[in-house]
């Protein structure tokens, strides 16, 4: 199933980012009979109304599931919805229905308080944040957090930011938050109705990567599956040329904000291990971190753009252990290493 295709794609650490509690036993018990070979980082749902009883159980459910292999611990709230529908908040009406901007899912003095309460008990936040609007209330309560709370280590994170002010593109590494995106989602041939609501003139900042890298955010790269694609390499070959899978248009959509591939791959593997606190272990090839590796059919940095997306993973590795091997590859690599191998 979906465990089986992360493994396949080389996703060595799965990020679920809306979990209810109830749900907790399926995964333990995919671990316990080994259908989890990847790492899991899992978020609980927080809705409008959640009471400090539930609280205390999301509480109760990070204690209990915090290793390598299985955490539980950030929240998963939301603060809009999106723009095809015209319910994510914009600060300005969109463009093909003028009265309308969206509104925010809280009002924002009711958001500000609890995103401060929620930080002082020490949680890690993930707010479902898509338009201007939208990312600007995230941005506001977390700096009230942080000014009410005192700074801490709390890699909070705003997912989606589908359009952004340049503004607040600054305000990330400012307040230390990490900008979960999803470049599948800023594929052209999925745009068009986004693209109208949106106008041209904000579509500048549209699914704003390079902005966002610019003013020193720290990307962290995601699919929103089952929404988009789970392979990482098609996000990679978005991100990069902002084509469809077509290969169109030729320029990409909005092609001032593509990113390099050196830039894309960082944000599906450093940058999505610092959003989650396991950068001390995971996210790069080093002597003492966990060998969670993966092995390309392609180097991604010498093909052209364009067949990044015909790239296959052929081997994933999960602490040192081969956890998949493609078929046509598997009879070339060795049972053992080499001790003498790099």
């Amino acid at each position: 199933g979906s465990l089986d295709d992360a493994i396949r794609f080389g996703i060595t650490t799965i990020v679920d980012p809306q979990v209810d509690l109830d749900d907790l036993g399926m995964f333990e018990r995919a671990r316990e009979e080994e259908f989890l070979r990847s790492r899991l980082v899992i978020a609980l749902f927080h809705p409008r109304g959640t009471s400090d009883e539930t609280l205390d159980r999301f509480e109760e459910a990070s204690r209990r599931f915090d290793d390598d292999r299985l955490r539980v611990g950030p929240l998963k709230l939301y603060i809009d919805d999106v723009i095809e529908p015209h319910t994510a908040a914009m600060l300005e009406p969109y463009a093909n229905r003028p009265g309308e901007r969206g509104e925010t899912l809280y009002p924002p003095a009711e958001f500000t308080e609890l995103i401060a309460r929620l930080d002082r008990r020490g949680f890690q936040l993930f707010i479902h944040a898509i338009g201007d609007r939208g990312v600007r209330t995230a941005l506001d309560a977390l700096e009230h957090a942080r000014a009410v709370n005192g700074p801490r280590d709390s890699r909070h994170q705003l997912v989606h930011i589908e359009v952004i002010t340049p503004a607040d593109a600054a305000r990330f590494h400012e307040l230390g938050v990490f900008a979960c995106m999803q470049p599948r989602h800023a594929a052209p041939e999925i745009t068009g109705q986004w693209a109208k609501n949106v106008g041209a003139a904000r579509s500048r900042f549209a699914f704003a990567w390079k902005t966002l890298r610019d003013a020193g955010a720290t990307l962290a790269f995601a699919s929103d599956w089952d929404v988009a694609e789970m392979d990482p390499l098609i996000g990679i070959y978005t991100a990069v040329t902002r084509r469809g899978l077509d290969g169109e248009p030729r320029d990409g959509w909005i092609p001032g904000q593509r990113i390099d591939v050196a830039t894309a791959v960082r944000a599906y593997t450093l940058g999505s291990a610092r959003a989650n606190f396991a950068d001390e272990d995971r996210g790069t090839i080093v002597a003492g971190k966990y060998a969670d590796l993966i092995l390309l059919s392609e180097n991604l940095f010498e093909i052209p753009p364009e067949r990044i997306k015909e790239a296959r993973v052929v081997l994933t590795l999960v602490g040192g252990a081969e956890v998949y091997a493609d078929p046509e590859f598997g009879s070339s690599f060795p049972d053992e290493v080499p001790p003498s191998a790099p």
